[in-house]
Order: C-alpha cells, then sequence, then structure tokens
C-alpha cells in the first residue's frame, strides 16, 4: 500500500498528456494505438476484417518472394471451394450470376439462331396467300422467313413489371405501363408471388434450383425471372416471344451489377431501389398486329375514272392524229393544191397553201377520211395550176365544147375529137388562147373543115423578157429599171376591171431547159416567175390576174433565151379566177 502510493506519488503529480508522451516513448504506441489494438485482440469480426484487406497482399507478396508457389496455393482454393458449394451453392451461383448469364444467353441464342435456320427450310414448302406476302417481306426486310412467321403470331403486351427481394419477398420497385396499374396492391402481389413460390417448393418434390418461372391467371400470364438477390415479374397480356424472357433476364442481371451491395445489406428501405426504374422501364413493351386498312375504294374508283378519261382521251387524240395525217398526205398528192404549212390553232389543225379554184375541194377530199369541219380549216391562195389535168378542166370550163367533142391535152397542145359547129370552131380558136398551158389548139380530128386559126397580135408587154445567170433569181439594177418600165406598159394597157366580161390575166413563165438537172431546173424557174408575181402585186397589180408558170425550151432558135422570165397575156371571165 506505501509502494503503492508511492508509486501514485511518482505519477500523481504528471499529466495525462504528459503520461501519454512517456508511454509513446516506451511502448511506441498512443493511447488511440492501444485501443485499436485492444479492439482487434477483444473483436474477431474487427479482425478479420483487417486481416482480409491485408492477406491478399501478403499473398501476392509471398509468391513474388518464392515463399509460396501457384502449385501450392491452387489445392487449398480448390478444397475451400468445395467445402463451400457443398455447404451453400446459392452462394457462389450469386458471386457467379453476372459473369455467367451472359454468356449463357449467347450461346443460348446461336442454339436458337440454328433452330430457325432449320425452320426456315421446313417452311420453305408451304404455299399460302398470307405466306407468299411474308416471303416477300423476308426478302426486302433483311429477316429470315421464319422470324417473320414467329412475329405475325406474337401480339401482346406487358403491363406490370415488378423487382422483388428474394430474402424476405418485400417489393423493391415497380413500374406500369398505365397510370392506372392493373395491379392495385403492389405488396399485396408481391407477398402472393413469394407465398406461391415457397408453397411450390415446399409441397411438391422439386429440387431447390428448379425456380417457379410462369403463373397464369386469367388472360394473363406472369412471367418471373429469378437472381441471387431479387426477382423480377412480369404480367403479360397476349403471346409474348421468347425474346420478352431474355429481356427479363438481362434486367435482373443489371440490377444485380448496379446494386448488388444494396440486395446484400437490404434493411427494408426500398427508396434506394427507385434508380433500377430504367431497367424496369425497358420491360414495358408491347407488339399488336397492325389493323387491316381498308381499301381506299373511293380512292381506287377516282383512279379508274381518271384513268378511264385519259385512256379515252388518248385514244380520240392518237385516232385523230392518224386521220389527220392521212388527210394530209392525200391532199399533197393531190393535184392543183399545195400544203406549204399545217399547225394545231383554237381547237383545229390549220392547212396552209396555195389551190388551184379547179381542184377538188379539200373539204370535200376530208370527208373521205371521216375529216369534219370541226377537226380541220383550211387556208388557201388562189393559183393556177399547170397540171395536165387541171388545164384540160379548165379547157372544158372557158370552151364549153358540145357533148360530141372530146377534149385531150398532151405537150402543151390541146386536141378536140368529135364533131361541131363552125360557130362553136370560131369561138375555140378565139378563145384558146386565155387557157392557161394551152400553146396550140389542134382541130384535125374534128369532122366539119378546120378554120385555121387567126394569128394573135402579141401586146407590147409580152415582148418584154429578162434574162438571169446560171442559179440567179433575184434582179439587177438594170433589170429592177427595166421592170418599172414593164409596169408602166401594164398599167397603160390592161383594164383589170372585173364588172367586164373578161379580164387579162398576165401568165409569168420562167423559161429553163432539160440540160443537168431538170427538176432543179424547174424549180429556179419557177421561183423566178414567182419573185415577178410578188412584185407586180406590190406594183399594184391583182393577185387573181397573175399566173406563174415554167417552159422547158429544147428549140435554140426559141422566142426566148433558156434562164429568162417572159410575159403572156390572157382574158378569162372574171368568175373563173
Amino acid at each position: 500500500m506505501a509502494k503503492s502510493e508511492r508509486n501514485m506519488g511518482i505519477f500523481g503529480s504528471m499529466s495525462e498528456v504528459k503520461l501519454n508522451e512517456l508511454r509513446k516513448m516506451i511502448l511506441g504506441l498512443d493511447t488511440e494505438d492501444l485501443r485499436r489494438l485492444a479492439l482487434l485482440v477483444n473483436d474477431p469480426d474487427a479482425f478479420s476484417e483487417v486481416i482480409r484487406e491485408l492477406l491478399p497482399n501478403s499473398i501476392k507478396l509471398m509468391m513474388a518472394k518464392d515463399n509460396i508457389s501457384y502449385a501450392e496455393l491452387v489445392p487449398i482454393l480448390e478444397s475451400s471451394l468445395k467445402d463451400s458449394v457443398k455447404k451453400n451453392p446459392q452462394v457462389l451461383s450469386g458471386i457467379l450470376f453476372p459473369i455467367m448469364m451472359p454468356a449463357i444467353r449467347k450461346a443460348v441464342a446461336e442454339a436458337l439462331s440454328k433452330m430457325i435456320e432449320s425452320l426456315n427450310s421446313t417452311l420453305e414448302s408451304s404455299f399460302s396467300p398470307q405466306r407468299m406476302g411474308w416471303r416477300f417481306k423476308a426478302m426486302f426486310s433483311g429477316s429470315s422467313y421464319a422470324e417473320i412467321v414467329l412475329s405475325n403470331a406474337y401480339v401482346f403486351q406487358v403491363k406490370q413489371v415488378f423487382l422483388i427481394h428474394k430474402q424476405s419477398g418485400l417489393l423493391l420497385n415497380e413500374i406500369s405501363a398505365y397510370q392506372n396499374p392493373l395491379a392495385k396492391d403492389a405488396d399485396l402481389v408481391s407477398s402472393m408471388l413469394t407465398a406461391i413460390k415457397d408453397f411450390v417448393q415446399d409441397s411438391f418434390d422439386v429440387e431447390q434450383s428448379n425456380e417457379l418461372d410462369t403463373i397464369k391467371v386469367g388472360q394473363f400470364n406472369i412471367w418471373i425471372e429469378h437472381g441471387p438477390g431479387a426477382i423480377i415479374a412480369a404480367i403479360v397480356e397476349g403471346n409474348a416471344p421468347s425474346g420478352l424472357r431474355t429481356l427479363l433476364k438481362e434486367t435482373i442481371e443489371n440490377v444485380h451489377i448496379k446494386q448488388s451491395y444494396e440486395l446484400d445489406k437490404f434493411d427494408g428501405d426500398v427508396e434506394i431501389f427507385k434508380k433500377s426504374d430504367p431497367y424496369l422501364q425497358n420491360c414495358i413493351i408491347s407488339e399488336q398486329k397492325e389493323k387491316k386498312k381498308k381499301k381506299p375504294v373511293i380512292v381506287i374508283f377516282l383512279f379508274l375514272v381518271i384513268f378511264g378519261f385519259a385512256s379515252y382521251w388518248a385514244y380520240i387524240s392518237i385516232e385523230r392524229k392518224l386521220r389527220i395525217d392521212k388527210l394530209e398526205e392525200a391532199l399533197r398528192v393531190e393535184t392543183g393544191i399545195i400544203i406549204t404549212d399545217n399547225y394545231y390553232t383554237n381547237g383545229k389543225t390549220l392547212f396552209e397553201g396555195l389551190r388551184d379554184p379547179l381542184s377538188e375541194d379539200p373539204v370535200k377530199i376530208s370527208s373521205l377520211y371521216n375529216v369534219d369541219t370541226s377537226e380541220v380549216d383550211f387556208a388557201f391562195g388562189s393559183y393556177i395550176s399547170l397540171e395536165n389535168n387541171l388545164i384540160l378542166k379548165r379547157a372544158y370550163a372557158i370552151l364549153q365544147p358540145p357533148a360530141s367533142v372530146k377534149l385531150s391535152f398532151k405537150d402543151g397542145v390541146l386536141y378536140a375529137t368529135g364533131e361541131a359547129d363552125e360557130d362553136w370552131i370560131e369561138f375555140a380558136l378565139k378563145t384558146y388562147s386565155f387557157i392557161a398551158g394551152v400553146h396550140d389548139f389542134n382541130l384535125e380530128a374534128l369532122n366539119a373543115p378546120p378554120i385555121k386559126p387567126s394569128k394573135r397580135i402579141p401586146l407590147t408587154i409580152e415582148e418584154y423578157y429578162f434574162v438571169f445567170k446560171y442559179k440567179e433569181v433575184k434582179l439587177s439594177e438594170e433589170q429592177k429599171t427595166k421592170f418599172k418600165s414593164l409596169i408602166d406598159e401594164v398599167n397603160r394597157v390592161l383594164n383589170f376591171d372585173f364588172s367586164q366580161d373578161s379580164v387579162p390575166v398576165i401568165i409569168v413563165i420562167g423559161h429553163t431547159s432539160y440540160d443537168g438537172n431538170a427538176v432543179a431546173n424547174k424549180k429556179i424557174a419557177f421561183e423566178r416567175a414567182l419573185q415577178f408575181i410578188t412584185l407586180m402585186i406590190e406594183a399594184g397589180i391583182p393577185m387573181e390576174v397573175l399566173v406563174p408558170k415554167t417552159d422547158y425550151i429544147e428549140d435554140i432558135d426559141a422566142d426566148f433565151p433558156v434562164r429568162s422570165v417572159s410575159f403572156k397575156v390572157i382574158y378569162s371571165k372574171p368568175e373563173d379566177l
């Protein structure tokens, strides 16, 4: 007692701080270090926690210093693992669950792919209109035929999804497709599912690893997927595809990966599991068959009506064009009609050109091709044609021979055969020179004694002629002066008063020859004659009394040289012009 008091006396005067410093100097530990050391000695759990952190580093250090080899360590770990599995296989399955399930799913997906290929070959031989449509859809959609067939059989909707704690059976989270969930009390559903699961496990001789995965309630199916710490349950309406099962597996895996700690340490607080909303929301899916669209009857009807009118209009247009083309071809080959242009205007096809008054009426020709005046119109200027048949027709109109006389025309000579009195013969001899294209009148075949035709005294105008160089058409300055003199002579000598019994007609003759290209020569000669007619019209001479003509010169002693233009005056009745 005396010693204790003496000792207390030694340290009694020291403060706690100094005593701590003295303890640290002697032992190397302060009060906090001693407290932690006492905790490790007295609390095995705390000691195990420290050892758990130090043990991996110790093993790694021992292997680095070759104090223990990998071969010596493996048997120890294998033995420990086997003992753990025997005691509680659920622990290891919970650890491997997030790792093994994706690999298992991949293997199952490959097997399903092979099954679909096999199904494709089996379904190739089946025929129906619907399946043929599916085949076309498979061709253009990039999916296989079997996938199209399966997708058309699935019509489903996931109504509600629950996340349930596996050990306690408490509801951790739930997502619904609607504001008013199908299951009014989600906690009650969670308890019911847990109770059913326990009932199946307890009442039937099934292994612990066999889990309840489907419950049918009326028209609804409850699909269940298990994880080590939680269960996901989906209320499904209709016939869902196997892909939904895969989606539920992936969802429960993602929940375990992201919230495994919360599942292990679950203490009844479910707010933290709101983090799983995105995963559960992904399970709210549906697939519905498209409603058969009604056939657009009105649209189809309108299309058919428009198509019908368009077809009819096309037929009418084509048929009309064919008739117009045939009419044009007929007009172009008709003597006494020259077509210069034709075009469509004011709902009609208009033909422009020149027409001899004695030629066939174009309206009459149109009727032969079922073309009436509502479809075509004509704008023809008058001209005197030198075609043989029209010259002969004009001779009949002017000479008006009796029925016993027949006229014919060849190479510029008018022939009369049959019987005629002297009065008509005398009239014909005086009048034939007014017929354009007739140079002589042969009466030798008439029974009456022929009267020698009197020589016609030429007018001063007929003494004018203009000579052109090869291929030349236009007048020179000297010829223009000469032409003015011609016009003065015409105005002085001729009277174009249409109220008279007869009116002078000026025939403008373009002379040429057969040398070289006869057709081209005739064309140039005709252009020269037309040029003089144009100049005369500009000078005030009526167009009705001007007639172009071409003449081939064969005799070197002819009255006019080759490549020249001369003029001849005849008389005609005004009504014939």
